[in-house]
C-alpha cells in the first residue's frame, strides 16, 4: 500500500512547528507530501529542518509499515541531530524506536556497518572512534615504533621513506615542523582493505601495497594499523574503510538495510565528503532498492570541508525552498549574490520574514575601524542596535552575535586579526567530545547542557577506562561463541567492580562515584574532586586491577589545569549579552543582529581583498571583469581563496533577522566606499574618524 501524507497530520505539524501559522502552499507544502527520491536545495532561514521534522511527524502516524520497514534520519553534526530529537520525541516517540533510526552518519556507519565489520574482521568491536585519539597513536607510532635508517643499514627505512614523503619540496622549515608533517601524512593516509594497498593525496595515490616491491614497509605499517583496530582504535574515516571492506565481502547487508529503512532522509548534505556520499549511495541506491532517498542542504555553506569549484554532493532531482523566513528582502538581496551556484537560477534566496507593525526595514552596516580602534568595535555595535530600538523588540531574545572566520592564530604577533586578538576569544569545548588527554579535562569539560549526572558519571567512567586501555588491561569475554580479548568499557568496569570482592567494595565506589559527580555539578570543586579521583586511581583502582602506572597513566593524572580559564565560555560583559563565536560555530543559528568582523586567513589576508582577486589570471581585463557581491554584482569568483571567503561570508551575513553590520577595516575598501553606498550599506566611519582627531 502507498504511503500518503495526510492533510490532517500537516494541520497539527503546523500547530506544533510553527505556532499555528500555515506552511506556504508553494514549495513547503509540496516538499512535505513529496515522497518520491529528490534534493532539496534550501536557502538559510528557510526553515529546512522544520519542513523535515513535519515530514516525519506526519510519516509517524503511519508507522509501523505494514512491511515492518521504518525511517532512517541522518546528518552531519550531532547538534542537528538533538535538535529534531528535542523537537519531535515528545510528539512522535514511535519515530525512535525499531525500525527507525536518527543519528549522524558517523552513528550510523559505525553501528550498522563498521562494528560488526571490525569484529569480523579484527575481533573487537569499536573502542574509541576519534581523530585526536588516533592521531596520538599515530605520533607515538612515529617517535616511539619507527627506526631510522642507520649507515651500516643497506636498505632504506621506512621512517625516511615517510619523512622524505611528507616534506618533498617543502624546504626553510624547522625539523619540529617536518616530525609533524611526516604525522599528518601517516594520520591522512587510506587502508584500502579490500586490495591492501596503502593511498595517499587527492587522487588516491598507492604508496605501498601488499607484493610489490616495498612489502616490507607496507607489512610494517600494516601490522601497526591492524594493532590499532585490533584494540578498536580508529579514526573517523576508518569507519567508512571498514563499511566499505564490508558491503564488498558481505553484499547482502545491503538488502537487510533496504528493506530495514523504507525512507532515508540525510539533512546538511552540503559539509558530507564523498566517502560519506559513496556509502549511504551503495547502501540505498541501486536499481534493485526500492528505498526512497530524499537529501537535503545548500552547497553554498559547504564550509566544513576543504573548498574547492563545487562540493561534494552533485544534486540530482532538484526541488527547492527559496523563501527564507529569517532574512528581510534588504539582507537577502545580498546574501544572494554570495551564492557559489551562479549556474543554478533557480535556486535563489528570497527575502520573506513579514515586517512587524511600524517597523522599518535595516539597511546592512558597513563599519570602519583600524587596527587602532579594533577594541571599540564591540561597543560601536551595541551602540548601533540600540539606535533601531532592538534591544526592546521580542525578536531580541534571538541574541546579538559578533563573528568572524578565524577565532586565534598561531602567528598573532604579526599585527593580522582574528577574534582572539579583537575581542579576546578563546574556542569553546567541544559540546560533545567524549574523549580527552587528561583526567583534568574529564572532570571539567563534559557535556555540562545535561540536566542530570549522567553526563559527568559516563565521564569520569570514561577517564577510568582510558588508564585501564594505557596500563593494556584487558578482559576475556564470550562474544557470538567467540572468546575475545579486549579492553574494558564502562560497563566491564562495573561488572568487574561489582565481583572483585563482597566485602562492600563496590557500594563504597558508587558511594565515590556520586559525591564526586554532585560536587562537580552543583558545587564545581573541579580541583577538589581532581584530588580525590586521583588519590583513588593511585590506591584503591591500582590495588583492583594490578596497575603499574606507567608513564602514560603519570602523564593523564599528573596535574589539574583549570580548563575554564583556558578555554572560556561565551564572552558576555556588555548589557546586550553580545556574544563573540566563529563562523562555523553559528552555522544553523538565527540571530536578532549579527557582526561580522573580517579577520585574516591565508592569502589574501582578508575577506574584502579575496573577493576583489579575480583569479590566477592576472590580466587587466580579468579585472575589469569583476564583480564584486559586496556590491550586490553576482560573484565572480575564481580562486579557491575567493571560493572560501565566499560560503563564509553567505552563512554568516545570512543570520540575522533584523541588523547586518559587516566590519571592515579602513584600509581596505578606503577606495570603494561610493560603490557600497550605491549597493544600500550604510557606512559608518565613527571609528576611523576618532583616530584621525
Amino acid at each position: 500500500m502507498k504511503v500518503e501524507i495526510n492533510d490532517i497530520h500537516i494541520n497539527e505539524a503546523e500547530h506544533i512547528f510553527i505556532k499555528g501559522n500555515e506552511f506556504d502552499k508553494k514549495e513547503r507544502i509540496p516538499f512535505i507530501k513529496n515522497l518520491e527520491t529528490c534534493d532539496l536545495l534550501a536557502v538559510p532561514g528557510s526553515g529546512k529542518t522544520t519542513a523535515l521534522m513535519a515530514k516525519l511527524y506526519c510519516l509517524s502516524k503511519q508507522l509501523p509499515f505494514k512491511d515492518g520497514s521504518g525511517i532512517l534520519v541522518l546528518a552531519h553534526t550531532n547538534s542537528t541531530v538533538n535538535e529534531i530529537e528535542k523537537e519531535l520525541k515528545k510528539h512522535c516517540p514511535n519515530l525512535f524506536e525499531y525500525p527507525n533510526f536518527i543519528g549522524t552518519i558517523q552513528s550510523f556507519v559505525n553501528k550498522f556497518l563498521a562494528n560488526p565489520a571490525n569484529f569480523i574482521k579484527y575481533d573487537s568491536y569499536i573502542a574509541k572512534n576519534d581523530d585526536e585519539i588516533y592521531k596520538k597513536e599515530v605520533a607515538d607510532f612515529f617517535y616511539n615504533k619507527l627506526q631510522w635508517k642507520k649507515k651500516e643499514d643497506v636498505s632504506q627505512k621506512l621512517k625516511n621513506l615517510l619523512y622524505g614523503k611528507a616534506n618533498h619540496n617543502r624546504s626553510n622549515i624547522t625539523t619540529i615542523e617536518k616530525n609533524e608533517n611526516t604525522i599528518d601524512f601517516i594520520f591522512y593516509l587510506k587502508f584500502d582493505l579490500i586490495n591492501r594497498k596503502i593511498l595517499y593525496g587527492e587522487k588516491d595515490t598507492t604508496l605501498f601495497k601488499f607484493g610489490g616491491c616495498a612489502n616490507d614497509h607496507y607489512l610494517e605499517i600494516e601490522n601497526w594499523k591492524e594493532g590499532l583496530l585490533r584494540n578498536g582504535i580508529l579514526s573517523y574515516k576508518d569507519s567508512f574503510l571498514l563499511a566499505k571492506w564490508y558491503l564488498h565481502n558481505f553484499p547482502n547487508i545491503k538488502l537487510q538495510l533496504q528493506h530495514r529503512f523504507k525512507y532515508v532522509f540525510v539533512d546538511e548534505m552540503q559539509d558530507l565528503e564523498k566517502y560519506q556520499i559513496d556509502i549511504i549511495d551503495d547502501v540505498f541506491l541501486d536499481k534493485e532498492s526500492k528505498t526512497i532517498i530524499q537529501r537535503i542542504g545548500d552547497p553554498s555553506q559547504s564550509i566544513y570541508n576543504r573548498v574547492r569549484d563545487k562540493c561534494d554532493w552533485e544534486p540530482r532531482n532538484i526541488k527547492y525552498l527559496n523563501g527564507s523566513n529569517r532574512l528581510s528582502s534588504k539582507n537577502a538581496e545580498l546574501v544572494n549574490c554570495f551564492k557559489y551556484r551562479n549556474e543554478e537560477e533557480n535556486f535563489k534566496v528570497v527575502g520573506e520574514r513579514k515586517l512587524s507593525k511600524g517597523e522599518k526595514e535595516i539597511h546592512p552596516h558597513l563599519v570602519l575601524f583600524t587596527k587602532e580602534t579594533k577594541e571599540q568595535l564591540k561597543s560601536k555595535f551595541e551602540e548601533i542596535i540600540k539606535s533601531h530600538n532592538l534591544h526592546n523588540i521580542e525578536e531580541k531574545k534571538k541574541g546579538f552575535k559578533i563573528i568572524g572566520w578565524t577565532g586565534e592564530r598561531t602567528n598573532e604577533g604579526d599585527g593580522h586579526l582574528c577574534l582572539h586578538t579583537v575581542f579576546g576569544y578563546n574556542k569553546l569545548s567541544k559540546a560533545k567530545k567524549e574523549d580527552f588527554d587528561s583526567l583534568s579535562k574529564y572532570l571539567q569539560l563534559f557535556n555540562q547542557e545535561k540536566e542530570t549526572l549522567e553526563a559527568v558519571r559516563k565521564s569520569i567512567l570514561n577517564a577510568l577506562i582510558t588508564i585501564l586501555r594505557f596500563e593494556d588491561k584487558r578482559i576475556l569475554k564470550k562474544i557470538r561463541g567467540r572468546s575475545v580479548d579486549h579492553f574494558y568499557t564502562k560497563n566491564d568496569l562495573i561488572g568487574y567492580i561489582k565481583e572483585y570482592s563482597n566485602n562492600g567494595v563496590y557500594e563504597d565506589f558508587k558511594d565515590k562515584l556520586f559525591y564526586w559527580c554532585f560536587d562537580l555539578v552543583s558545587s564545581k570543586n573541579y580541583r577538589l574532586v581532581f584530588n580525590s579521583v586521583k588519590k583513588f586511581i593511585e590506591n584503591e583502582l591500582k590495588e583492583w586491577f594490578d596497575l603499574k602506572l606507567n608513564h602514560k597513566t603519570q602523564l593523564f593524572i599528573f596535574e589539574f589545569t583549570d580548563e575554564k580559564k583556558i578555554k572560556n565560555k561565551k564572552i558576555v560583559e556588555d548589557n546586550l549579552g553580545i556574544e563573540i563565536a566563529t563562523v562555523h560555530a553559528v552555522k544553523g543559528q538565527t540571530h536578532c543582529a549579527t557582526m561580522y568582523v573580517e579577520t585574516a586567513y591565508k592569502k589574501p589576508i582578508y575577506e574584502t581583498l579575496k573577493l576583489k582577486e579575480a583569479s590566477s589570471n592576472k590580466s587587466i581585463k580579468k579585472q575589469q571583469l569583476k564583480t564584486i557581491p559586496l556590491y550586490k554584482q553576482k560573484q565572480s569568483c575564481e580562486t579557491p581563496t575567493g571560493i572560501e571567503a565566499l560560503k563564509m561570508m553567505y552563512v554568516g551575513f545570512s543570520r540575522p533577522t533584523h541588523l547586518l553590520c559587516f566590519a571592515v577595516l579602513e584600509e581596505n575598501v578606503k577606495d570603494d566606499l561610493a560603490k557600497f553606498r550605491s549597493a544600500d550599506w550604510i557606512v559608518n566611519d565613527d571609528l576611523v574618524k576618532k583616530i584621525k582627531l
